[in-house]
């Protein structure tokens, strides 16, 4: 039909500064993915969880309860995300991707009842206070065996996908949960359930869907997750023996390496440096505020400063290595903690994609090390 808009969650993530917006990391509905997995044209925007601040009185009037994600399709407005990609498959009828077995309604039903037991026992695990060792073990039992069954739905094919060779209705509905699940499982509870040996099918499955251009373009950091997830959902409890995943996620921007090749390294550098480029005041401004906080007021000169180290980043990602040169600044400290700070207020996909977050971040250890 004519006219279709999407407005998927703005998440407060890591930080706010690359965007330049005050709606931080946009997560898709699951039908948007779905929508746009063939070629369809859809219009969107992206509106404040309630934890995040108040929605805009247009929203509200259109939407009475608030409730995201939302899809307006030629007059009619609806919520919840399987609703949406149900509309979705309903409308676009050429272009479903309900096919194969899943065509079998028995069949789908289960899948979709799996992935609904995954988000239950992964919430309960995540959330659930510390207390009896065997109420932790009953919730780490219960996730265990959750995902043991989302093996065998996926093992059932003969492709890496929950449909076979290519995504299907049933991946688009898994994707936001699994995401979520596998870096906020190494995060709080030290278990990854992209290990291969353990889950080798789900380990398949994202090997596939992070090489995939749809899937990767909304697709986020660990880092991104796991700090988004408590003001949405409350307080994650971190359980025994997870602290090298802590370690990992927390300290892997600073351990990013920028990659000077061609190919997708280049399309990744100067999708991080056109986010800088035309963001460049905002991202100066939350660095500014950021050392006001830690240092009190910041000097013209050494704003001046950080507003170059920035340009610098952008020239290293377009233009490649500064040979033979090193960077000065007077007011290096200031400049230091600005591009550190930063380095961590990167947010995907609401800045950049995940692979262009990983330039961009190398980016900033490259110009750190030629100070």
């Amino acid at each position: 039909g004519d006219g279709a808009a999407i407005w998927g969650v703005g998440e407060r993530g890591a930080g706010d500064a690359v965007s330049g917006r005050s709606v931080l990391v946009p997560v898709l509905p699951a039908g948007a993915a779905a929508a746009g997995a063939d070629g369809g044209a859809v219009s969107g925007g992206k509106i404040n969880m309630n934890c995040y601040g108040r929605k805009p009185k247009w929203f509200l009037d259109k939407v009475p309860g608030g409730l995201l994600p939302v899809v307006e399709l030629d007059g009619r407005v609806v919520t919840e995300s399987m609703d949406i990609m149900f509309l979705l498959e309903r409308v676009f009828k050429d272009r479903s991707l309900v096919g194969g077995r899943y065509a079998d309604e028995e069949l789908l039903t289960t899948a979709l009842r799996v992935e609904r037991n995954l988000a239950g026992a992964w919430l309960q695990w995540l959330r659930g206070r510390p207390g009896l060792f065997s109420s932790e073990e009953r919730a780490k039992s219960t996730f265990l065996a959750t995902v043991t069954d989302v093996e065998k739905v996926l093992d059932l094919e003969s492709g890496p996908y929950f449909g076979g060779d290519k995504p299907n209705f049933v991946d688009c509905a898994y994707a936001p949960f699994l995401e979520r699940v596998q870096a906020s499982m190494v995060y709080w509870k030290g278990l990854d359930i992209m290990d291969s040996k353990k889950f080798p099918a789900i380990a398949k499955w994202f090997e596939t869907t992070r090489s995939d251009p749809l899937f990767a373009s909304v697709a986020s950091d660990a880092w991104t997750h796991v700090q988004a997830l408590p003001p949405q959902i409350g307080q994650c409890y971190a359980s025994k023996g997870a602290e090298e995943g802590m370690r990992l996620i927390e300290t892997a921007g600073a351990t990013r390496k920028i990659d000077f090749s061609d190919g997708q390294a280049k399309d990744a550098r100067l999708w991080a440096a056109a986010a800088l480029a035309n963001n460049h005041p905002a991202v100066v401004q939350d660095a500014a505020r950021y050392l006001e906080k830690k240092a009190g007021e910041v000097s013209a000169e050494a704003l001046e400063e950080i507003g170059g180290a920035f340009r610098t980043v952008a020239a290293v990602l377009v233009g490649g290595k500064l040979e033979g040169e090193k960077v000065e600044f007077r007011s290096r400290k200031e400049v230091e903690m600005a591009l550190v700070y930063e380095r961590s207020r990167v947010c995907t996909p609401r800045d950049m994609s995940v692979a262009a977050s990983h330039q961009f971040q190398g980016a900033i250890n490259y110009v750190l090390g030629q100070m």
